[in-house]
């Protein structure tokens, strides 16, 4: 039998190569199905993709002054200003449709979700009214980090800035300024410099709050959901209306994702 140590290598061989495989099949449907204005749209996104990249994919802690930071918070402000947050859902209660994620903070396919089709779901049909957008949580990239227990400390700090209704400013920062998966850059310096980078956030509630019983249960549910849909990889997305439900289990192109938004509705 093998050790514990080789299933673990294999188990994240399988892994990467999987957020291989959909990272090179989302692009290749970007390029292919992309029209109009959806294109306009898509290279403003992707060009802040691209510099992350070129940055070493947010590898160095970007602190809360510098100039990295600043450029990620100028994105994010531009991208959520004037949208509705409650908890971990961005949008108008009313929305017909509901969008909701399942993702690891570390996921570098999270990441290229993010960055691409969710933010142009928000700029087309969040911002309009049509969608709620809803963040919820599911290990997978964060497993391979070195610091223990990583995963339930970066989630919970995503909740926490929830709690004052700007939980969406945490993920979208978080995800802007993503390090180098397995590096242990999620520090608590690395933590904390995103929440000092969100507009009218108090810090020391923040604080506070982080291992409060409501997101313990929070991050416990989400789990327990996950599991019940049968998830294991992220970004996991479910896209619920009126008229019904898909889920979604590979990362698809914004396109695809807009078709079952309107098919539901």
């Amino acid at each position: 039998m093998a050790s514990r140590t080789k299933q673990k290598e294999q188990a994240r061989a399988r892994r990467l190569a999987e957020e291989q495989a959909q990272a090179e099949k989302a692009r290749r449907d970007r390029r292919l199905r992309m029209l109009g204005g959806v294109v306009l749209i898509a290279a403003a996104i992707v060009a802040v993709a691209i510099a992350v990249s070129s940055s070493g994919g947010g590898s160095k802690t970007a602190k809360p002054n510098s100039s990295q930071a600043k450029s990620s918070q100028t994105t994010v402000d531009t991208l959520l200003a004037g949208i509705p947050q409650s908890g971990m859902t961005l949008g108008s209660p009313s929305a017909k449709v509901t969008v909701t994620e399942f993702g690891d903070l570390e996921c570098p396919i999270c990441q290229e979700f993010a960055l691409s089709a969710e933010n142009q779901i928000i700029q087309s049909d969040v911002r309009s009214g049509k969608v709620k957008l809803v963040y919820r949580s599911l290990q997978t990239a964060s497993s391979e980090s070195p610091i223990p227990n990583v995963f339930s400390t970066q989630q919970k700090a995503a909740y926490s800035a929830g709690l004052q209704h700007r939980g969406w400013y945490y993920v979208e920062l978080f995800y802007h300024e993503q390090g180098q998966e397995g590096t242990g850059y999620v520090t608590e310096s690395y933590l904390s410099g995103l929440a000092q980078q969100i507009p009218g956030l108090n810090y020391q509630e923040w604080q506070l709050d982080r291992n409060s019983p409501t997101v313990t249960a929070q991050l416990t549910a989400d789990t327990q959901a996950a599991q019940a849909k049968n998830f294991t990889g992220t970004p996991s997305v479910v896209v619920k209306g009126p008229r019904g439900e898909q889920d979604f289990t590979n990362l698809e192109d914004f396109g695809t994702y807009q078709s079952a938004i309107n098919s539901v509705s």
